[in-house]
């Protein structure tokens, strides 16, 4: 069957957020989203997204995810911590013919993937009329202080490896807890703020930022700013829940490990010791707004390679529409429908997060897609190829100009 006549979701660059998209004759994939949050088995709130044309990573991405976080924060009672367990995903079609799709993710580590295109296979169910649904059960356990005699358990002696490694987490937590008011706090945001493990290499903690699910590594130094914060009074159910001077701490320091990376790869023309060391300090500005100079220092330069590669990328025209033609581009070179989805999914959040393609070109880091769930290949391809297509577009524009 050709692809010409088969329904996709409408790209984010297109979205109108004011628009119903209720249409008699659809000309994109429509559904619905029936979602609640559980906490110990327990359904806290639920809702309903009616009418969604966006894919579903983009609407999670742009809109679920948020409304979730915010729920969670105005249902919860003060001091109540939880986390997310797993997340159930049934998509189904009003059509006694065809089966429901069911899976199950750890914590909300959703392939959106499989869902949207389970979504696309029913498109011509949709044309005659039959509805489409994405049900989204978010499951939460209460996280509990564990009691005195846990905390002592590191004094004996194990007969395993992980007997040990929990003995010498323990101890660790023991030891910090001279400096803290209240043991319990110190292992809710250790806790909370724990390495879900693969693909994330970032662990043992990380925090994981909520509008690109980017993983930033966490020192000792964050974990305790984090736990001052909660001492005072700080709500922290979520990674949402970071305050924005701990984020711009972490995302400085990302951006020095880039730029070490960066002249490596270019033979060491800037060397690490050329670089200006980002500040820390472990103890958080007043609340009144004033930024201390301690926080953290501005980035640190670019290196000559990315120098180099800002100065020979000139795209002309609105930097947004350059983003959707040059993933139009990508997708007219496949013909692999999943593989088209993957290139619109690398558009939608590259617009999603406001970077455009001379930034992207200047990091060169696909591993920002990947972690936000394109496939490997797409990502990699998506960064490396903006150079290639630049000059096209340009030969383009002059050749028309010229005419």
């Amino acid at each position: 069957t050709s692809d010409a006549g088969r329904l996709g979701f409408l790209p984010l660059a297109e979205w109108d957020e004011h628009n119903s998209y209720d249409e008699d004759v659809p000309s994109r994939l429509r559904y619905s989203i029936e979602w609640k949050v559980v906490v110990n088995n327990k359904t806290l709130s639920k809702d309903t997204e009616q009418d969604v044309v966006l894919a579903p990573s983009a609407y999670w991405r742009l809109y679920l995810r948020a409304k979730v976080d915010k729920l969670l924060s105005r249902k919860l009672p003060h001091g109540r911590h939880v986390k997310c367990d797993d997340t159930s995903v049934v998509t189904s079609v009003n059509d006694r013919s065809e089966r429901d799709l069911t899976k199950r993710f750890d914590d909300m580590d959703v392939d959106w993937l499989l869902v949207e295109r389970q979504l696309m296979r029913w498109g011509g169910l949709l044309r005659s009329g039959k509805k489409l649904r994405v049900d989204l059960s978010f499951n939460y356990v209460e996280l509990a202080p564990p009691p005195a005699a846990a905390r002592n358990r590191g004094n004996k002696r194990g007969s395993s490896a992980t007997q040990s490694m929990l003995a010498d987490r323990a101890s660790q937590l023991d030891a910090e807890q001279e400096t803290s008011a209240s043991a319990s706090v110190w292992r809710d945001v250790y806790a909370l703020m724990r390495c879900p493990g693969p693909p994330c290499n970032r662990g043992p903690h990380c925090w994981r930022d909520p509008l690109g699910k980017k993983h930033y590594k966490l020192q000792t130094h964050h974990l305790k700013a984090l736990i001052q914060l909660v001492e005072e009074g700080h709500v922290l159910h979520t990674h949402n829940d970071v305050p924005d001077d701990i984020r711009e701490q972490l995302y400085a320091e990302e951006d020095q490990r880039r730029d070490r990376q960066a002249a490596g790869r270019s033979g060491g023309t800037m060397s690490r010791a050329s670089l200006p060391p980002i500040t820390i300090t472990n103890v958080l500005p007043p609340h009144s707004g004033q930024s201390p100079s301690t926080t953290s220092t501005s980035s640190a330069p670019s290196s000559m390679e990315r120098a180099s590669r800002r100065m020979s990328l000139d795209i002309p025209g609105p930097r947004d529409l350059a983003v959707v033609a040059y993933s139009q581009w990508q997708q007219s070179n496949v013909a692999d429908e999943a593989q088209k989805m993957e290139y619109q999914k690398a558009c939608d959040i590259t617009l999603l997060e406001m970077l455009d393609l001379e930034q992207l070109h200047e990091d060169q880091d696909y591993d920002f897609f990947i972690q936000n769930g394109v496939k490997r290949g797409v990502a990699r391809r998506y960064v490396r190829d903006i150079g290639r297509w630049a000059e096209l577009h340009k030969s383009t524009c002059n050749r028309e100009q010229e005419s």
